[in-house]
């Protein structure tokens, strides 16, 4: 048989490398054909975010449809949490948008580097929001609510056109995903006078004493968010505050401050403390003994982030899912955990991410490798469509076909596989497409944008630098070279 090895061998090795050339062509084309400087495995991390919210309102949808039931006993209830614990990659969505968009300001702040473009942070995040966005709310408009587009909801509509979706009118109206969107559009809103109110306070002083200086800013930001969430869920609808804010005056400004459910200040702020740390670390010339330590507890890291999830993922199964109670050992705490889980269970799961995304960044290449797997990361560039147009098709599955196949007879396990299968056929081919027709070419224009406006400046001082000084006698020169640099400007 040693023949039949010989011959296969090299048709194995051909095969292999033709997968790997095609997986790297993929990923370069994904990449938009260039070389950024990026942390590979934040884009896996990103696809789990993401799948985590597609496996969340599936199981969710199933549950209510009656295709999927979950274990109510203790030990059964563990594990049928979690078909539900994907919920919460919208708060690893939030803790990613912290830590990437403040990288520029970190190293500003901590090593006086440049200090980011305000002009090209916007134009960029406009055109890789915007686009993608505006398609599938128009299309959803014209589709799947056209109730909408009645001169008596133009109102709603106004609000989804500029972000505002997250308010009591329209809260996870039209498509439940919007709503996040709008809070972290607010949060790009923000970031550059939240930076730079920073930037005011942490400049200045040894490296040591600066980040000492930015932990207190963080510290701030996410103790805003826990008093915001609070006031929202336990005093705005009360008069307790009347003193000190008049109840209207908290009421109109209850859904710019708090919005429906906060404004997950939280999550962001502990997204942009592991950004300061991995920027100290990495940059830090006394830093390295403390990152090869860090790299060896990273598994550890790693293991204590998993299981602080999944404790605050069973209060949060046992307090909202399930009618009948599961769990009953905590019924005792019952009061308690009903009580403030929407003003401390977010940041239980925020804190959780936070040290497995720590652990992530941190780790050994071992640790690393599988959030840098191609096909995962090929989830996480095309994850904001996915993220936007996946619940509209299992909702679609579930009131248009998933009959059809009760009348038939199929099991529930039969129903649920049918179910998922089509969910990924038809969300993930529309999410390549997207990608590549409608986010791509705005991601691109807004780069020819801000290429533009930065190439702009550097044309005007060479043609100011170049041009000869106006001879003293002759005062109609210095008339002309005046009339020659407007016409540059």
């Amino acid at each position: 048989m040693w023949w039949w090895k010989a011959s296969l061998m090299p048709i194995a090795h051909d095969l292999m490398r033709s997968m790997r050339a095609w997986s790297q062509s993929v990923t370069f084309s994904l990449e938009d054909g260039k070389q950024k400087k990026t942390i590979y495995a934040l884009d896996g991390v990103r696809a789990l975010a993401c799948l985590g919210v597609v496996s969340f309102h599936l199981n969710l949808w199933a549950y209510v449809g009656h295709v999927w039931s979950p274990f109510l006993d203790n030990f059964g209830a563990m594990v049928s949490s979690l078909a539900l614990i994907g919920e919460t990659g919208v708060l690893l969505f939030f803790l990613l948008s912290g830590f990437l968009l403040f990288l520029p300001y970190a190293k500003a702040m901590l090593f006086d580097g440049d200090w980011p473009s305000l002009r090209r942070f916007y134009i960029r995040r406009i055109f890789r929001i915007l686009p993608g966005y505006y398609v599938a709310l128009f299309l959803m408009l014209l589709y799947l609510s056209p109730d909408y587009l009645r001169a008596a909801n133009w109102d709603k509509v106004l609000l989804f056109l500029t972000f505002r979706m997250d308010f009591p009118a329209t809260y996870q109206q039209l498509n439940a995903p919007f709503w996040t969107l709008a809070i972290e559009f607010q949060f790009y809103l923000l970031l550059p006078l939240v930076a730079w109110l920073m930037g005011r306070v942490v400049r200045g002083g040894s490296l040591r004493l600066r980040l000492f200086k930015m932990s207190l800013c963080l510290i701030l930001l996410l103790a805003w968010g826990f008093l915001t969430r609070y006031w929202g869920f336990k005093l705005a609808d009360t008069h307790q505050l009347d003193a000190v804010v008049p109840y209207s005056f908290a009421q109109m400004l209850r859904p710019y401050i708090f919005g429906t459910v906060g404004k997950f200040f939280e999550s962001f702020a502990i997204g942009m403390f592991v950004c300061m740390l991995y920027v100290y670390l990495h940059n830090a010339p006394d830093a390295g003994r403390c990152k090869r330590r860090l790299e060896r507890y990273s598994p550890f890291m790693l293991l204590v982030g998993l299981v602080l999830l999944f404790v605050v993922n069973i209060w949060h199964y046992y307090v909202i899912y399930m009618i009948h109670r599961a769990f009953h050992f905590l019924d005792p705490y019952q009061d308690f955990m009903e009580s403030y889980r929407d003003i401390v269970m977010q940041d239980g799961f925020s804190i959780a991410y936070g040290v497995i995304l720590f652990a992530i960044l941190h780790g050994s290449r071992w640790l690393q490798r599988p959030f840098e797997w191609a096909p995962l990361r090929w989830i996480g560039f095309v994850s904001f469509s996915l993220y936007m147009w996946h619940d509209p098709f299992v909702i679609y599955f579930l009131s248009a076909l998933l009959p059809r196949f009760q009348n038939l007879g199929w099991s529930g396990t039969a129903q649920y596989i049918v179910y998922v299968l089509w969910v990924g056929v038809t969300t993930i081919p529309l999410a390549f497409t997207l990608y590549r027709w409608v986010e791509l070419p705005g991601m691109r224009l807004g780069e020819k944008l801000c290429k533009r406006i930065e190439r702009t400046p550097r044309k005007l001082e060479t043609i100011t630098i170049q041009e000869p000084a106006p001879a003293r006698k002759m005062p109609m020169a210095l008339s002309g070279s005046s009339s020659s640099t407007k016409n540059a400007i």
